[in-house]
């Protein structure tokens, strides 16, 4: 395998207690991240201490007194280490791939090993991941994905401020004809259980992303419906976003090829309806 750069970019706040076994793991990698940079947003804890005691670069923010998680503030958050990477990071020697890593997120040592054999081999994937232990996804997580970053560039290698920005990120290489996958046999542990953590806020955020991206009314109920039945409450959050009037729309070609997929996708459900309560997300 030719020589590969990787970085690695990790948003967090107040995460004292998981970002070190986060951060051991990635150094532990069969092939390490050149770069690990950790965007502290804010913690009032020592995240940063540990973060640099264990050889990551910290970009510190100010406290703007709330978790972002779920918002697309997140997004301005990760985009300030995606940033770092551009320019002071890397200078005149790029990367090759992008990883975004949760503070929470603990991947094996073959983790991206793994994932670059895949994407070295086959150049159209463009986004790929393994998955969290218990769950099930179709698509790459947000945590744990490795991007190829000369795709990822095209696009301005930065997250768009707005709800929805991790799905964008997938549909957006989708439509420029690249794959995007999940490797179900490489097993991750997130440290918290996904959800446990989430508030009002993020159900919210849930309901106007669906909006924002464009996803089809028939679609988007079906989703919130999905929610309702494994956590009511979060289910009317959802909702309450989705009707939203402060939501702004993606681009309209974005939009209308996310549409063409909503339809194959309702259509798989109509032949084989279990598949809608896998846990399957878009």
């Amino acid at each position: 395998m030719r020589e590969v750069r990787v970085a690695a970019v990790v948003p967090a706040r107040n995460e004292e207690l998981f970002i070190g076994k986060t951060l051991s793991a990635l150094r532990a990698q069969h092939h390490a991240p050149r770069k690990i940079v950790v965007v502290d947003d804010g913690s009032s804890d020592s995240t940063a201490t540990v973060a640099q005691s264990i050889g990551a670069h910290v970009i510190s923010l100010e406290d703007r007194g709330y978790n972002v998680l779920g918002t697309p503030v997140l997004a301005g958050v990760i985009n300030h280490g995606l940033d770092y990477l551009l320019t002071e990071g890397y200078g005149s020697s790029p990367h090759d791939y992008v990883m975004i890593v949760g503070a929470d997120h603990v991947l094996p040592p073959n983790y991206v090993t793994s994932l670059l054999d895949l994407v070295e081999t086959d150049r159209s994937i463009a986004v790929c991941s393994g998955q969290i232990r218990g769950e099930r996804s179709v698509v790459p997580r947000g945590s744990g994905r490795l991007v190829r970053a000369d795709v990822w560039k095209r696009f301005g290698l930065r997250y768009p401020e707005n709800y929805g920005f991790e799905t964008y990120l997938i549909i957006k290489a989708q439509q420029e004809g690249y794959r995007v996958v999940v490797v179900d046999d490489l097993v991750t542990d997130g440290l918290r259980k996904t959800g446990k953590h989430y508030k009002k806020s993020v159900f919210i955020s849930y309901g106007k992303s669906l909006r924002a991206l464009g996803y089809s009314k028939l679609y988007s109920a079906a989703r919130i419906a999905i929610m309702s039945t494994k956590h009511p409450t979060g289910g009317i959050y959802m909702l309450k976003g989705y009707m939203s009037t402060d939501i702004q729309p993606y681009d309209p070609k974005l939009r209308a090829y996310l549409s063409s997929i909503q339809h194959k996708r309702i259509r798989r459900y109509v032949t084989n309806p279990l598949r809608a309560l896998t846990g399957e997300t878009a």
